[in-house]
Parts: structure tokens; C-alpha cells; sequence
């Protein structure tokens, strides 16, 4: 989903870069029991009805009002949904619980466990400018950063205008070295009008997340504009090359924590993001940043850590191939919860998960949480959205009113996503919350 006005998206790095960052730890996977297969799971990751949970008024209240509300004539035949009691992962209610569905932008929940897994929340996307192969050559090097802002690129140009200055250098030709990402193709399952409707090209150096075909040479003609700017009399965009091992740098630039890039991916639902994380898991487990070796990376990181999907081709939900149950994805959100695992702690925050009636894809501008059904959550649910022609989904958490966290997702396929249908989710949400 893009919520931000096309062709040009500028990013202002603000408080959202300060909110998220957290303390430096070391990514955390839970491993997956003992003599387990590739597709099992842990205990806590499998939550289920349990008799030995003690059940309060809220979840039998929960039950009954959920039981009434989940019908056919407000959610049609193809529904998923699951409630699970945080602490205790056990199952409060569900129905169609196992029920594999397109999921829309509520992967990129599984696509914020894997990048925050597998780099940690700390880490940053270095952009450097090399020397070329020849001395009056210099290269952008790109390291994949989604929220590399035209002021970095700026001050990286003044830097290197200082250096090509002092040694005599006034003419200069600029190329840029993207080739850690493949070049752009369509995902399994993606429609040829998600590009560039829902989705920029993905390729490792943007500006901005500026929508235009090729990002990469938008990159570098502005780097070119930029040296002209601080002195260099004669230089243009010449096209790609490749930066030789022991190249000499000239400028490098750090970008955002990843735990401001996710929030950023989830509190927007920015599918260009989450594309270029799912490639990045990739390098992080040192698979292709191909299709393929994103898909290979994104399965392997999750039944590393005791979870599981039905299908996945892509990082943002786009595709019409990717298959996930209300308690996979339901599951999924428990860990992120979870403050054993301190890496996914911008999967819980109220600055990166849209809040009901208030911030990103739930606020009210969207319509969303303004029904006389949920309006009594306003400020007290925190969920991913997503949304396709067809689907609609959410997934989150709540504290109920027995005082305890509550997890869910709720999947609705095979109708129109309208305004009601979405209205119709907050509804949902709000239940559990304890809007009976």
C-alpha cells in the first residue's frame, strides 16, 4: 500500500529514527525442537485451546462475542481468524484457524521477524563512494539502504568535490555499482500492474523512494548535479561499473537503524521497503538476493526460529500465490510480542505498529475505528493492516479487559475490500479489546 502522494516520496529521518532505537542485541532464534522437521514448531509457537488454562471473563466473552459477530453475511465463506492469550499462548478462540489465505500486507510482519532476526535492530545500510577505474572516475557503491535521503547523497558529494579538488581533478564522470540486488522482475504471483502502481522497480540505490523506473541513475545524475554544485566544473552520469576490491572511499553515509526502517515498513506498509528487506535477509544469510534466494532465506529463517507460513513469494503480501492461516500469522505476531526476543521489539511498538483511530494505515483518515462498534478501542489496539481487491486482513494486539495481552489476525478473502469489510475487522479487534 502506498500512502504517500506519487511520483516523489521524500523521507524526512525524524523522530521516527530516535522512537525505535533500542539498546545493541544480538539477533535471538528460538531453535526448533529437538529431532523436529524443516515445518515444525515449538510449543510456543503452536498455541492451541488448553484445559488447563484457567479461563477469565474476558475470554469467554471474547468467545461468545466473536461467535456471533464472525458471520458469513459480513465476512462471506473465506474467513481465518485466531485469538491467542499472550502470556500463556493458548488459543482464547478461533475459527478456520489452519485455513491457508492470501494474507496482503500482513506479511511484512513476517518480512520485520526476519530482517530484525537475522541483522538485528541495530544495524545500518552503509552507501560509500568509490574511486573508479580510472582517476577521473568515482562510484556510487550502493549497500541497499531503502531510506538513503538526497542530503546524504548531498554531503557525500561535498566530501568527495573536496578530495577530487584538492588532487586537481575537475572532470569527472559518476557511476553507480547496484548489482547486490538482481535487476527488477516480477514476483511470483505479483500482477504486471503492481509495477509501478503499488511498486517501485526494487533496485539497491534510491533516492527518496522516489518513484521512477530506474532509482539507481536517478541516484546517480543527482550525485552528478551535487559535485557540479560544490566545484566540480565538468562531470555527468555515465551509467553502472562495477567498484574494484581495494578501491579506495572516498564518502560513506550510514543510514537509519533497521528498527526505524521497520517501523517506517510497518506503520506506512510500504511495499518498497519491505521488498528490499526481504532481499536483504537474503545477503544476511548469504543467499541470492534473487527471488528465489530471498523465498530460500525468508522459510529457512522462520523454521529456525520455530515458525512456519503456507507459501510466501515476496516480502509485501502482493503476490496472489502467498498462503498464510490466521494462526501462523496470529503466532507470528505472539513472538513478536514477546520480550524474550528483544531484537523484534519494533514489531510491538506503539511507534511502529499503526495504532487504532490514531497513526498510519488505522487512522482515521482511512476511516478506520470510527463505527459505534469500535470506536470504544480508539488508542488501545495496535495491528498490521492489509489489503488487496479482494482481501482484507489485520493483525495485532490488544490487552483485553481481564488485563491481558491479546494477540490476533483475522483473514477475509474472496470479497471486495471495501470501507465496511475493513470497518467490519476493526470491529473484530475491538472485541477482543472488549467492545462487546
Amino acid at each position: 500500500m502506498r500512502t504517500v502522494p506519487r511520483p516523489t516520496r521524500l523521507i524526512a529521518a525524524t523522530t521516527l529514527g530516535l522512537a525505535l532505537v533500542a539498546a545493541p542485541v544480538a539477533p535471538t532464534v528460538a531453535a526448533p525442537l529437538p529431532g523436529a522437521g524443516a515445518g515444525a514448531q515449538t510449543a510456543a509457537s503452536a498455541p492451541s485451546l488448553a484445559s488447563a488454562y484457567a479461563w477469565t471473563d474476558a475470554d469467554l466473552r471474547i468467545q461468545r462475542a466473536l461467535a456471533n459477530r464472525v458471520t458469513t453475511s459480513a465476512f462471506g465463506t473465506s474467513f481465518s481468524g485466531t485469538v491467542i492469550d499472550a502470556s500463556s499462548n493458548v488459543r482464547v478462540w478461533s475459527k478456520n484457524a489452519t485455513s491457508e489465505k492470501l494474507p496482503a500486507s500482513t506479511t511484512k510482519l513476517v518480512t520485520a521477524h526476519n530482517a530484525l532476526t537475522v541483522l538485528g535492530p541495530r544495524w545500518r545500510f552503509r552507501t560509500s563512494v568509490r574511486q573508479g577505474t580510472a582517476s577521473d572516475r568515482v562510484v556510487i557503491q550502493s549497500g541497499g539502504d531503502p531510506m538513503l535521503t538526497s542530503s546524504a547523497l548531498d554531503r557525500m558529494a561535498a566530501t568527495t568535490a573536496s578530495t577530487l579538488k584538492a588532487r586537481g581533478t575537475r572532470t569527472v564522470k559518476v557511476y553507480v555499482d547496484d548489482d547486490i540486488f538482481p535487476k527488477p522482475s516480477l514476483a511470483t504471483g505479483w500482477k504486471s500492474s503492481y509495477v509501478p502502481d503499488s511498486v517501485t522497480p526494487i533496485r539497491a540505490l534510491v533516492r527518496d523512494q522516489r518513484d521512477v523506473s530506474d532509482t539507481s541513475a536517478d541516484a546517480g545524475t543527482y550525485f552528478a548535479s551535487r559535485l557540479k554544485a560544490r566545484g566540480i566544473s565538468s562531470v555527468r552520469y555515465w551509467g553502472r561499473e562495477n567498484v574494484r576490491g581495494g578501491s579506495p572511499t572516498l564518502a560513506t553515509s550510514d543510514g537509519w537503524y533497521l528498527s526505524a526502517i521497520v517501523g517506517r515498513m510497518l506503520l506506512d506498509s510500504d511495499n518498497d521497503i519491505a521488498e528490499m528487506l526481504h532481499r536483504q535477509v537474503a545477503r544476511g544469510v548469504g543467499e541470492p538476493t534473487t527471488w528465489t534466494g530471498a523465498r530460500t532465506a525468508q522459510a529457512r529463517t522462520l523454521s529456525r526460529a520455530g515458525l512456519s507460513v503456507g507459501a510466501l513469494y515476496d516480502g509485501s503480501g502482493l503476490s496472489r500465490s502467498d498462503r498464510i492461516s490466521s494462526l501462523q500469522l496470529a503466532t507470528i505476531m505472539d513472538r513478536g510480542v514477546d520480550r524474550s526476543y528483544a531484537a523484534l521489539e519494533p514489531m510491538r511498538s506503539t511507534s511502529s505498529l499503526p495504532t487504532a483511530g490514531r497513526t498510519g494505515t488505522l487512522a482515521t483518515k482511512y476511516d478506520r475505528f470510527v463505527t459505534s462498534r469500535s470506536r470504544c478501542a480508539v488508542g488501545k489496539v495496535w495491528a498490521k493492516t492489509g489489503t488487496l481487491g479482494d482481501v482484507a486482513s489485520m493483525a495485532g494486539y490488544t490487552y483485553g479487559t481481564d488485563g491481558r495481552m491479546k494477540v490476533f489476525a483475522f483473514v477475509v478473502n474472496g470479497r471486495q475490500s471495501t470501507t465496511t469489510l475493513k470497518q467490519s475487522l476493526d470491529m473484530l479487534a475491538a472485541t477482543v479489546n472488549g467492545c462487546y
